[in-house]
């Protein structure tokens, strides 16, 4: 049902109807973009479905599962036949004198021959490098398992980080819509107020500013939400023009954390699994690199049949073969390679190393910023409460000819203010805490 789901719904953001996704894909640039509602579960399963960099990570993953099937391959035996057909202009004869005159051919050879075999090929020894191979691709393959799992948790983060990003830009365009509509209204009593003889010019002309200035707020805060908007479509992989309207709002129950779990958790992170993988990988690159300065054994088991066409009896030819190869001296070539694998074991810890301080520190950053935007909402939300009395006090002492102009465009900005850093202290709390759980690999395996 969820894949049916997300089929639908790319087809309704690439157009009309569709058919295919490559036919879906070339539709990208239409006019007439739809417009559509997404929860942050809708966006986050259209994500995962239709982006391209997740997409990617999956085909790696395909590959590697392919690479480990052709490295199996080695440990099992190998069985060929083949079939040749050999002719020959002459056949092979002798020439023998007739005791009664003249001579006669006897031909010991034919012009024409079926061969037919069937070949067992099995390595019954190798030093060891069939079975490093099948090591080494048993690893890149859990790599290639953890790359998916980190890239699709950084889907997830980026495809949170957008739609929450656009639901700020939405609300603050909003509350500039809001302080457009409230400067016209003061602009409105200003004049009346100058009219009556109550308030200088001076009181118009400010509040003239004023709404000029709200009109521009307002222009800029469109202007953001039309790029938060094409960024999401474009995370989504969606036609850029489509107008997405978020249904999730902004406000939420946060969660608290410790930060010794979250660091004991964050060491489960895929990152780490595919670093660990990398050393793996290289450790069997050593096995592999050392099996060139061992034996190799194998056997093979041949049988033939060849069929002369003028005597078409077969020739059976069964043979056995064990061969033993040993390189004696390569040069310094094996002692290379396994210098260089070697040194590839130290460097993948290395960076696993500093991978796992590199987690260790993003966790510490992502939790303090964390808490300072729990504590952020509260401290924004009084201010808010605050900017909002602060401004119905100026509007009336305004109204009733005791108040100036400037005292109320100040209350106007800084109410429009307070109520900004509000929606967007809500907006990087409910970023804060995906980048807390991205970084302590706390994202959910399932949506």
């Amino acid at each position: 049902m969820r894949s049916k789901f997300v089929a639908l719904l790319v087809c309704g953001l690439m157009g009309a109807w569709c058919t295919t996704p490559a036919d879906a894909l070339d539709q990208t640039n239409t006019p007439g973009a739809p417009h559509v509602s997404l929860s942050l579960h809708d966006a986050l399963s259209l994500a995962l479905a239709n982006n391209l960099d997740y997409q990617s990570s999956l085909a790696d993953e395909r590959a590697a599962e392919g690479e480990v099937v052709s490295a199996r391959s080695s440990l099992l035996p190998n069985l060929s036949a083949g079939y040749a057909y050999v002719h020959t202009q002459t056949a092979e004869s002798f020439i023998f004198p007739k005791p009664t005159g003249g001579f006669q051919q006897i031909f010991v050879t034919s012009t024409s021959i079926n061969n037919v075999n069937a070949t067992l090929q099995y390595a019954l020894y190798n030093g060891g490098a069939n079975i490093a191979s099948v090591g080494q691709a048993s690893a890149n393959l859990q790599a290639s398992q953890a790359s998916v799992a980190a890239q699709r948790a950084t889907i997830i983060r980026d495809t949170t980080n957008a739609y929450f990003q656009l639901t700020e830009s939405n609300r603050s365009a909003t509350v500039a819509d809001q302080a457009v509509s409230v400067a016209s209204e003061n602009l409105k009593t200003a004049n009346e107020l100058y009219q009556a003889g109550t308030s200088p010019k001076v009181d118009v002309l400010r509040t003239e500013v004023t709404l000029a200035d709200a009109r521009v707020s307002a222009i800029r805060a469109h202007n953001n939400a039309a790029l938060a908007n094409a960024q999401l479509a474009n995370i989504l992989n969606i036609n850029l023009s489509s107008i997405i309207t978020p249904s999730d709002v902004l406000e939420t129950s946060a969660p608290t954390y410790t930060l010794d779990s979250l660091l004991q958790s964050a060491q489960s992170r895929p990152e780490i699994a595919a670093a660990s993988d990398a050393v793996a990988i290289a450790d069997y690159a050593v096995r592999l690199a050392r099996a060139g300065a061992l034996p190799t054994v194998a056997l093979q088991v041949q049988d033939a049949s060849s069929k002369p066409n003028f005597f078409n009896v077969p020739q059976p030819q069964l043979t056995e073969t064990l061969a033993v190869t040993w390189d004696l001296w390569d040069g310094g070539l094996t002692r290379g390679k396994v210098q260089e694998a070697s040194a590839d074991v130290d460097k993948a810890k290395i960076e696993l190393k500093s991978l796992s301080n590199g987690v260790d520190l993003e966790v510490r950053e992502a939790y303090f910023n964390y808490t300072a935007a729990l504590a952020q909402v509260d401290a924004a939300r009084d201010a808010q409460t605050a900017a909002q009395e602060n401004y119905r006090v100026n509007a009336i002492r305004f109204k009733a000819g005791v108040g100036t102009s400037l005292e109320l465009s100040d209350a106007l900005l800084s109410d429009t203010q307070a109520q900004d850093q509000y929606i967007s202290s809500l907006a990087d709390l409910r970023i804060g805490l995906v980048e807390l759980q991205r970084a302590a690999g706390l994202i959910p395996t399932t949506i």
